[in-house]
C-alpha cells in the first residue's frame, strides 16, 4: 500500500518493481488509478493533508488476507507525525520509525544532532530575530516549501514546527538515498527547481538529475547522510536538501521518505528502487554500490500549477491525457483551486541546462493551454 498526498510517483515506481500496488492519496489522479489495483481516498483535495479517519480505514480494510506486505508513506505526513503511528499500529509500515520522523520533524533536535555532527547548515532560531531581515520562516511539519516566507511575514501563530533560518546563497540540491539503519547509499544527486508561486517566495517546482557534484563536496554530502543515518537509524529511501556554494554544502533539511527525485533516479538499479526500499526495511539489505546504473541521459520533472480557479473540464482532461510528457493528469470534473498543482510534466536530455530548458518551455505551453481553457 501506498499513502501519499499524491501517490502517482510511488505507485507506479512499486508496479516497476513488481508489486500490486494498493494506493491511497487526495486526488485520485487518472494515471495513479492505473498503476495501482484499487484507489482509496485520503483526504480532501482542497486541504491536501491526510485524513486519519481515512486512512485508518483504508488500512483496516487492507490488513486482512491476503495482507499486504506493508505500507509506504510518502508526501502528507509531516504535520501529522503521529498517524504514522497510528498507521503502523494496523499495518507494518515500510520505512522509518514514527519516532525517527518525531525527531527529524522537530528542528530544535535536527539542527543540534546536525552540529554535534559537525554537518554544516545555516544558522536558524526558535524566536523571531531582533532583526529578522536575512531571514527566513520555515515549518518543519510542512513540505514542498510553501511555508517558507521572509520572517518578518511570519504568522502568528506558529505551531511546534516552525523556526528561522538565515537565508544563504548557493544552488538548492538534493541527494536521493537508501538506508538500513546503520549504512547509507547514495543513489543520486538532483539539482531542485525552486521558484516563487504568488507571495511564496520558495516554493518546489520540481528537480534535474543525475547532476555532479566535486569529489570533495559528495564526499561532505556523503558523510552527511552516513552520519545522520547512523544518529537517526534511517531506513530506506531517504532524501537530504542542501545548498552547494563557494564554501562547500550547508544542510536545509532531511526527508524521512522517499523524495520526488525518485522520478529521476528508479531504473538505476535492476528490480527497481521502491524493492530496494522494502528489502532495506524489512531485512536491512543494501546493495553495492557497484550494483547501480545510472543513466546517461539527464532527467527532469516539474510542477505546473493552476493559473487559477475552476473545474477540470472534458476537454481539458483528455487534452492533459494525450500529452506523453504530462502525469498526475486529473479527471474530469476535477475541483482546482488558484495554485493547485494541476499536472506534472517529465522530459530527458544530455545536459542538466537542456532538460531545465525544455521543462520551462513545456510548463510555459501548458500554462498557455490552461489559460485558453474555459473555468467551469
Amino acid at each position: 500500500m501506498i499513502a501519499a498526498t499524491s501517490a502517482r510517483l510511488l505507485a507506479e515506481a512499486a508496479r516497476a518493481s513488481g508489486f500490486e500496488v494498493i494506493a491511497i492519496d487526495v486526488f485520485g489522479d487518472v494515471d495513479t488509478r492505473a498503476a495501482a489495483r484499487t484507489w482509496m481516498p485520503l483526504g480532501i483535495p482542497g486541504r491536501l493533508a491526510p485524513e486519519e479517519g481515512r486512512l485508518v480505514a483504508a488500512l483496516r480494510q487492507c490488513a486482512t488476507p491476503p495482507r499486504p506486505v506493508g505500507w509506504i508513506a510518502g508526501s502528507g505526513f509531516e504535520s501529522a507525525p503521529g498517524l504514522l503511528a497510528t498507521g503502523a499500529g494496523v499495518l507494518p509500515l515500510l520505512g522509518n520509525l514514527p519516532g525517527t520522523v518525531t525527531q527529524v520533524r522537530d528542528p530544535d533536535d535536527f539542527f543540534a544532532a546536525l552540529h554535534r555532527l559537525g554537518i554544516p547548515a545555516p544558522e536558524i532560531s526558535l524566536a523571531l530575530p531582533a532583526d529578522p531581515v536575512g531571514w527566513l520562516f520555515k515549518d518543519a511539519h510542512a513540505c514542498g516549501g510553501w511555508h517558507i516566507r521572509p520572517a518578518g511575514r511570519a504568522p502568528a501563530g506558529r505551531g511546534p514546527g516552525a523556526y528561522f533560518q538565515r537565508e544563504e546563497a548557493g544552488t538548492a540540491m538534493s541527494a536521493l538515498f537508501l538506508a538500513n539503519g546503520a549504512s547509507a547509499l547514495i543513489i543520486g544527486f538532483a539539482r531542485q527547481i525552486v521558484a516563487p508561486l504568488g507571495r511564496r517566495p520558495y516554493v518546489y517546482r520540481g528537480c534535474v538529475g543525475p547532476v555532479t557534484l566535486p569529489p570533495p563536496h559528495a564526499g561532505q554530502v556523503a558523510n552527511a547522510v552516513s552520519a545522520l543515518t547512523r544518529h537517526y537509524g534511517l531506513r530506506g529511501l531517504n532524501g537530504i536538501d542542501f545548498l552547494f556554494g563557494a564554501d562547500g554544502i550547508r544542510v536545509l533539511e532531511l526527508n524521512p521518505r522517499p523524495t520526488a527525485s525518485l522520478a529521476l533516479f528508479n531504473d538505476v538499479l535492476a528490480g527497481g528502487l521502491l524493492a530496494a526500499h522494502v528489502d532495506a526495511c524489512l531485512h536491512g539489505h543494501l546493495p553495492a554500490a557497484d550494483a547501480l546504473s545510472p543513466s546517461t541521459r539527464v532527467r527532469g520533472s516539474e510542477v505546473v500549477f493552476a493559473p487559477r480557479r475552476g473545474r477540470v473540464t472534458p476537454a481539458l482532461a483528455d487534452w492533459l491525457a494525450a500529452q506523453a510528457d504530462c502525469h498526475d493528469l486529473p479527471a474530469a470534473g476535477t475541483p482546482v483551486a488558484r495554485h493547485d498543482p494541476m499536472c506534472s510534466i517529465t522530459c530527458e536530455g544530455s545536459a542538466p541546462e537542456e532538460v531545465r530548458a525544455r521543462l520551462s518551455a513545456r510548463c510555459e505551453a501548458i500554462l498557455s493551454q490552461l489559460n485558453r481553457a474555459a473555468p467551469t
